[in-house]
């Protein structure tokens, strides 16, 4: 058995002063203050120095490192996103992929989240191909018109066990099918509503599926215009009317995603316990730059762009999205760590293993200053990063 002590303990809805915690086979067995937990007989023992004590990261919306897309290099994509405190991580299909790279990308997470680094990939987010098709990379993108038939049952024989989720447009022709067919071969997957300028009545129509998370909010569609000057209620609002709707949200350091404003209002509505901080991490392209002339966004150092110079996901990891939290929405770390652990762990229906510090989970677990400068990370009770280097 081993021990983590002289440390400040993270909970979902509090913080353990001079706790201690003990895990054994990579599961937590105990935990509380330090002199409530006995640690006699551990093998090991580690003094985090004051340092607070977290559950791992949970990043389910996550396409891929500044080099590699998680669907070319699974383990690789794994390794960095580790080091940044994430335990758990779903790679993320974006509408630009082909079936092909799809059927192949999923074989090779299967096959790399057998052992090692590979086991932070906890399935598939799978942000095409029902979606609208538009938005970053557009260029790019495969998968438009009626969703086919044969497209979305050719998907899920090769790879629908692995779906977490699905994100889907109401708007597109013959989704409702697909929902259905989803729904009976993958019971364990939940929907997403996203890119879409789908009216709140069409997403509310869809509910009884599953529908569940809002594909980063206040980032994916507006509801077409009523008027010259009054807009629709649309799939934002949805997210903030209905209180069993999970929100994504984008926090980059210069608030372009999401301006400071709104990530207060995001969490004023929604409250900690159904907003998902996640990363929406892309690859940087040699064409990673702002178009101004184009109208392109504001510069931030953690921002992506496409081939067109217009915003594309990001180059942030999950541990700055806590940081940026705190500094625009005055939250405190209990919480901020809370919407990159545990509510994303909820969201996709894995909480039970991860997510958060209790006795019978995974020891997956962060160790981190007060501004979430990872320390070390513990992988299923072994430690996989160490000051920086990667250990498995």
């Amino acid at each position: 058995m081993k021990a983590i002590i002289n440390t400040k303990l993270i909970l979902e809805d509090g913080i353990i002063f001079d706790g201690a915690i003990t895990y054994e086979e990579g599961k937590i067995t105990a935990l509380g203050k330090r002199e409530e937990v006995d640690v006699s007989s551990c093998d090991e023992i580690i003094d985090a120095r004051g340092l607070y004590t977290a559950p791992g990261l949970v990043d389910i919306h996550n396409h891929g490192c500044r080099e590699k897309w998680f669907y070319e290099d699974p383990t690789f994509a794994s390794k960095y996103f580790l080091s940044h405190g994430a335990t758990t991580v779903l790679p993320t299909f974006y509408h630009a992929m082909s079936k092909e790279n799809m059927i192949e990308g999923a074989k090779k997470i299967r096959e790399a989240r057998k052992s090692g680094v590979g086991k932070i990939m906890e399935g598939i987010y799978m942000e095409g191909p029902f979606m609208r098709f538009s938005g970053s990379f557009s260029s790019s993108i495969k998968w438009s018109g009626a969703v086919a038939e044969s497209d979305y049952k050719e998907l899920i024989d090769a790879f629908g066990d692995m779906v977490k989720v699905w994100a889907i447009d109401p708007d597109r022709e013959n989704i409702e099918s697909f929902m259905a067919y989803a729904k009976e071969h993958t019971p364990n997957a939940v929907f997403a509503h996203g890119h879409s300028v789908s009216t709140f009545e069409a997403i509310q129509n869809l509910k009884h599926y599953g529908v569940k998370i809002r594909t980063h909010i206040t980032n994916a569609g507006q509801a077409k215009g009523r008027s010259q000057v009054k807009f629709g209620p649309g799939g934002d609002h949805f997210c903030f009317y209905d209180p069993d709707i999970y929100a994504e949200l984008i926090v980059d350091e210069s608030g372009v995603h999401v301006a400071p404003g709104m990530v207060k209002t995001v969490i004023k509505i929604k409250g900690v316990e159904r907003v998902c901080l996640i990363s929406d991490h892309t690859t940087a392209g040699e064409n990673n730059y702002k178009n101004d002339e184009a109208g392109g966004v504001w510069y931030g150092p953690d921002l992506n762009y496409d081939d067109r110079g217009w915003l594309a996901g990001s180059l942030m990891t999950l541990d700055n999205g806590v940081r940026n939290v705190m500094t625009h929405s005055g939250y405190g770390l209990c919480h901020a760590i809370r919407m990159a652990s545990l509510t994303p762990a909820e969201a996709v229906g894995i909480s039970s293993e991860v997510g958060s510090l209790n006795v019978g989970k995974r020891a997956n677990m962060i160790i981190i200053d007060d501004t979430v400068k990872i320390k070390r990370v513990i992988l299923d009770g072994e430690d996989a990063v160490v000051d920086g280097k990667v250990l498995i």
